[in-house]
């Protein structure tokens, strides 16, 4: 299908239209829960069970696919939110809520149209070119590329509509909430004072310098926090990279034009350049094939390693001439440069260690080894986990500098706490008997420094963050101090000089901005709550390997 969307461009919407009537929404989840026996059961939703490989197509990969394609609503819907890609929790949720998702469509006849869906498609950053217009090159990549997700394009189409569809669920189920216009206008007048503060601040460093910490306190310290204190795990992974045949270019010696009047020689530049346009063609034409023959062969080598249950791995990388390693342990600071680059995508290009590290020495043969990875220059890398060194927990003296380093930490980070608090209340009685800010200051030590006035939006020289200031003083009265602010370098001390509201004719407009986007909140809210709640109510049990 992908060489006809090449040859029609522009009809590409019509083409992804049909093909989602033809799926209907169905596609290989009509199989879920089918199972084989080669393939067990790993997963229990309400009775009806779900094989370890349906868990990794319709739960990572899935996921990974709609964090590539930008399907926030989707990501949301199914409380799998930004979580780290490997998050093996992460994973269950969107396997486990897209489920109940699909479940709430059938309920609420929530159906995308063919219409909205390829609409959807035309704006998605990930199918579009620079100009921000429909690109068809960048679908072509982004479909040829999830084949290695273990996913087909009729998938991405169907994530898609869940997308559009976990929107929809949205509206009907939060749209009847409705927002406190009293709230929007009180929001958008805080953010549009400006104020007028004095500031000073203690260092953190001041207490960390002072802090020492005996063998005896850091061991007790070590017996209450000791599960925090991990090894790394280690791996050791045999790979084979497979490679596409690519035509040399042509190099012609530089020739000397031999053409002497004006006309001849833009002839014989343009004859040049059509001839090296038609090389160039030719040589991408030539690239294209390569890499398609070599998609074949790498498919093929997959059906037999998984004939062979991985144990001809290294006997079929030979008989292919493929380039094939076994590493020594490493751990994941210490990648080996043969897996230490990133996999080849146009929508997440996420570090190749980020697979193997994913491996783990299940009960299953081919649970050891990664699918065919894109990687640079068109290759496919196809990684099997050898041995691991667990993660254990590290002994006292393994771990003696980290937790004198988070000892000290702690210990500062109180002395600062408690510091702050005491400046605090005798800036407050110095406040409360006349004297000025400044002057306090002084007496305590501390270098006071005006600012002002400014707005949220303003920057503020010599300081690293202006709306942390901003919304530390954005509340309190003038004349007050706010409560002290607990940075990771120090604590900071806001005195408020001064706060005026800015004439603004345009706040009229924030104002039903702000409104407009509480009531998309409350909606969001209201519907992920409800979400939550099915969840809550879903019976859901992991099995394990017998």
């Amino acid at each position: 299908m992908i060489e006809h969307l090449r040859k029609y461009t522009g009809l590409i919407i019509i083409v992804v239209a049909l093909l989602f009537v033809g799926l209907a929404f169905l596609g290989d989840n009509a199989n879920l829960g089918q199972g084989n026996a080669n393939d067990p059961p790993v997963l229990s939703v309400d009775g009806t069970s779900y094989t370890y490989s349906e868990l990794q197509k319709w739960g990572e990969s899935a996921r990974s696919m709609a964090m590539g394609l930008g399907l926030n609503d989707l990501q949301l819907a199914t409380d799998a939110g930004y979580a780290p890609p490997d998050d093996a929790q992460a994973n269950q949720r969107f396997f486990v809520n897209r489920l109940l998702l699909k479940k709430a469509r059938e309920e609420f006849g929530v159906h995308p149209s063919t219409a909205e869906i390829a609409e959807s498609l035309k704006t998605m950053p990930a199918f579009q070119g620079t100009d921000g217009t429909f690109d068809q090159e960048a679908y072509n990549g982004v479909v040829k590329n999830i084949g290695r997700l273990g996913m087909t394009e009729a998938d991405m189409i169907e994530l898609i509509g869940d997308n559009l569809a976990a929107a929809k669920l949205s509206a009907i189920i939060g749209g009847g909430l409705s927002a406190d216009p009293k709230i929007a206008a009180e929001k958008t007048a805080r953010d549009d004072q400006q104020v007028s503060i004095q500031l000073a601040r203690v260092p953190l460093s001041k207490f960390e310098e002072s802090i020492q910490a005996t063998d005896e306190e850091l061991k007790a310290e070590w017996e209450t926090t000791r599960d925090k204190y991990q090894t790394e795990r280690r791996v050791k992974v045999s790979y084979t990279l497979a490679k596409p045949k690519y035509p040399e270019p042509k190099t012609e010696a530089p020739k000397l034009p031999d053409a002497v009047t004006e006309e001849a020689r833009k002839a014989a530049d343009k004859e040049a350049a059509d001839k090296k346009a038609a090389e160039e063609a030719k040589l991408a034409e030539e690239k294209r094939n390569a890499d398609s023959e070599l998609a074949d062969v790498v498919d093929y080598f997959l059906q037999q390693l998984e004939e062979s249950e991985g144990a001809d791995f290294g006997k079929l990388a030979t008989a292919n001439q493929w380039e094939f390693t076994t590493t020594e342990m490493f751990g994941r600071q210490e990648v080996p440069p043969g897996l230490a680059g990133d996999l080849r995508s146009a929508t997440n290009r996420r570090p190749i260690a980020d697979q193997v590290f994913n491996l783990k020495l299940g009960t299953e043969p081919m649970s050891r080894f990664t699918d065919a990875l894109p990687v640079a220059d068109g290759g496919f890398l196809i990684v099997r986990l050898d041995e691991e060194e667990p993660v254990r927990e590290k002994t006292f003296e393994e771990a003696k500098e980290e937790v004198r380093k988070d000892f000290l930490t702690r210990a500062a980070a109180e002395a600062l706490k408690k510091d702050a608090e005491e400046k605090a209340a005798k800036i407050r009685e110095g406040l409360a008997a006349g004297k000025a800010f400044a002057d306090i200051a002084k007496e305590l030590g501390l270098e006071p420094k005006a600012h002002g006035p400014f707005k949220a939006t303003d920057k503020l020289d010599g300081e690293a963050d202006t709306s942390i200031l901003f919304q530390t003083a954005a509340l309190v009265d003038p004349g007050s101090l706010a409560d002290p602010v607990i940075r990771p370098d120090g604590a900071l001390f806001v005195f408020v000089e001064n706060r005026e509201l800015v004439k603004d004719p345009a706040r009229a407009g924030r104002v039903e901005n702000s409104l407009r986007y509480l009531a998309q909140s409350n909606e969001r809210f209201a519907f992920l709550a409800w979400m939550k709640e099915r969840l809550e109510n879903t019976l859901v049990e992991e099995i394990s390997a017998r």
